[in-house]
């Protein structure tokens, strides 16, 4: 029961997520190119600080936890400037299905062949129908006419980077499941380093300005902050229940079903019957997937 209450808090707290942080962006009024760099600074020092606390207060870390979160760090860099790459360059939806499949085979790769930690016959067929939900979703969206190169390498390492992010954090747990807050701070506090460092180098005379935020933009900037700190430690308390391929699979595509239903419902997106089949095969899928995991 505990199991599946977080399963729920956790999809909510991720979807919750991508939206505050659409909305952050929305009404950020400094330079376009700063916005990213100035929420990674931001998310670092409010997740370092809500890890923290999660650890009671408590910080000691082994030399490979320690080395896991820089290469943790790493990732995050890379995934955010991956991110903000591709979506300057080409389709958005395809993009989303790059991510959310990077999510799901990577880790599902790594905990087959280390652990032999394999889904059963149920949970394959959910996630299967998962993976057919959410290219439903997006497949009417997707445009890849006029795209370069540059894009589909992008898309490459968010499908990289996101399977790497979910991977490192499993591999931290099996080798000490009683520092993953610590290897959590440790990683957004050195990805908070990384791009307060990008952000000088662009911005070395109006550094200041760069964190100055209008009422609604710093409403969404705390929100995203409190639900990203949030997410990150309930996923963190749920690997070690929960079969990893089972938890990245509900993680990536319950936030994929919600940001489609957010899309319709918030921002009046037209509703196809493609979108509305992968949502309903998207909801079947995350209900077989909670109820085998119980």
């Amino acid at each position: 029961m505990t199991s599946t209450l977080l399963i729920i808090a956790l999809v909510f707290l991720y979807s919750l997520q991508t939206l505050f942080c659409k909305f952050y962006s929305d009404n950020y009024t400094g330079k376009t190119e700063l916005s990213s760099p100035v929420l990674c600074v931001c998310q670092s020092i409010a997740i370092a600080l809500l890890s923290f606390a999660f650890a009671g207060f408590e910080f000691k870390i082994s030399i490979i936890s320690f080395l896991f979160g820089a290469l943790n760090a790493a990732v995050l860099f890379g995934y955010n400037t991956s991110l903000i790459k591709a979506g300057e360059r080409g389709s958005y939806a395809f993009m989303n299905m790059m991510m959310l499949f990077g999510g799901i085979f990577i880790p599902l790769i790594y905990v087959s062949i280390s652990s032999g930690e394999l889904p059963s016959f149920l949970q394959c067929v959910a996630i299967f129908a998962m993976i057919i939900a959410c290219i439903l979703m997006n497949i009417e969206n997707i445009k890849l006419g006029g795209t370069t190169p540059a894009y589909y390498i992008f898309c490459l390492l968010l499908f990289v980077f996101n399977g790497l992010y979910g991977t490192l954090l499993k591999v931290q747990e099996q080798y000490s499941s009683d520092e993953s807050q610590e290897m959590i701070i440790v990683s957004y506090g050195l990805m908070g380093i990384i791009a307060l460092g990008q952000l000088f180098a662009k911005e070395k005379k109006s550094f200041a300005k760069a964190f100055c935020f209008n009422k609604k933009c710093l409403l969404f900037l705390v929100l995203f902050l409190i639900i990203s700190g949030l997410a990150v430690n309930v996923l963190v308390t749920l690997l070690s229940y929960l079969n990893t391929a089972v938890l990245y699979t509900v993680d990536n595509g319950g936030v994929m079903m919600l940001s489609a239903i957010y899309s319709i419902t918030l921002f009046k997106e037209k509703s196809t019957p493609l979108k509305i089949i992968g949502i309903i095969i998207a909801i079947i899928s995350l209900c077989v997937l909670g109820y085998s995991s119980i």
